[in-house]
């Protein structure tokens, strides 16, 4: 069966043997706005248009006073604290962000289950999405306002083969997709190529324009960036870190499988600049940034070594004279943050 939003989107099983619940059809007229505004996004993206996303969901939620779970992290939020959920997006508008992103990081079945509540995917992402519209909705700004659906590795970290991975990612983008996300953010951190891939070729037939975010390190020795992990050079430790391969190439093996730009997550903040500049030697697509804060101490998200607003914004603004089109922020980037980068780089 084909699923798309152009052909009407319904729920399939996303594992053999397992039913979900059928969403309910999109209508011509939603579908038709849905196409206009993904349409619209991507003519910005491509005509070299400055897109500035949200920052952190997570760290915003835990500042106002939502406790993070042990299992799966600010995804409980959208249920003990879904006022807070809709506040942290208002911020974001409020600040200027283009896109803000659904509190889905953690909410897709791959994440949910270990932490047994495998039974809240349809109803977490569905309250996500209405969250993230609410906000939107609610603001007076003139400004075109667009919800990116979080489809994430999370909960994943590689002990799932491509395909189980690619299963639960496709039932999150559906969902997200047929409540009225405008594109799909495919979140990876940690996760190793092949299942990047998997992810990307699961989701990419849905409709939505499909940006992809990877994260990434550099060596200490030639100053080559990696795809992997590393939050902090300064203050990680060695069993922290994760190499896999040389970013670029790794970056442009995804692009290839129909996602449509290619940003960099959730990595330190120095390495951006060269993480940027590896991707565009093998990648001539719109591509973007949302670095991390830092390192912080676990779990109160206390950051060692956070980043100024102003500081932001000028790094920011060095990723745009680059060729970057996309900005936003990870974990510790805040309203603050965003605010500042719009008034420096945002068209």
């Amino acid at each position: 069966m084909v699923q798309s939003l152009a052909g009407g989107l319904y729920n399939r099983d996303p594992r053999p043997g397992v039913h979900t619940p059928r969403a309910e059809p999109v209508g011509h007229c939603e579908v038709n706005e849905k196409m206009s505004k993904a349409a619209e996004l991507e003519a910005r993206v491509q005509r070299g248009d400055v897109v500035v996303l949200d920052g952190a969901m997570g760290t915003e939620l835990e500042r106002l006073g939502a406790p993070m779970h042990d299992a799966v992290w600010c995804g409980k939020a959208l249920e003990d604290y879904p006022d807070l959920v809709r506040e942290v997006h208002r911020s974001y508008i409020d600040a200027g962000a283009d896109v803000i992103t659904t509190n889905t990081y953690a909410s897709a079945r791959h994440a949910l289950e270990p932490g047994g509540l495998g039974d809240r995917v349809e109803e977490w992402n569905t309250r996500a999405v209405a969250l993230a519209r609410e906000a939107r909705d609610a603001t007076d700004s003139p400004r075109r306002v667009y919800v990116a659906g979080s489809v994430s590795t999370f909960g994943s970290f590689n002990h799932l083969s491509p395909d189980e991975l690619a299963r639960g990612l496709r039932e999150q983008a559906l969902i997200l997709a047929v409540q009225g996300v405008d594109l799909l953010l495919l979140e990876t951190l940690g996760t190793k190529r092949d299942g990047i891939e998997a992810g990307v070729e699961a989701i990419t037939d849905i409709g939505l324009p499909v940006w992809v975010a990877m994260s990434c390190m550099q060596r200490r020795d030639s100053g080559k960036v990696m795809h992997g992990i590393e939050e902090s050079q300064a203050h990680s430790d060695a069993g922290d870190r994760q190499e896999y391969e040389p970013f670029g190439p790794a970056m442009a093996a995804v692009m290839a499988r129909g996602a449509t730009a290619a940003l960099m997550m959730h990595s330190d903040l120095n390495v951006t600049r060269a993480a940027l500049e590896s991707i565009a030697a093998h990648y001539d697509g719109p591509r973007g940034a949302y670095p991390n804060a830092g390192h912080w101490l676990r779990p109160q998200w206390a950051f060692v070594d956070q980043v100024s607003p102003e500081a932001y914004a000028e790094e920011a603004s060095a990723w745009v004279e680059s060729g970057a089109r996309i900005v936003g922020g990870c974990c510790g980037i805040g309203p603050a943050h965003i605010k500042a980068v719009c008034e420096r780089v945002a068209a």
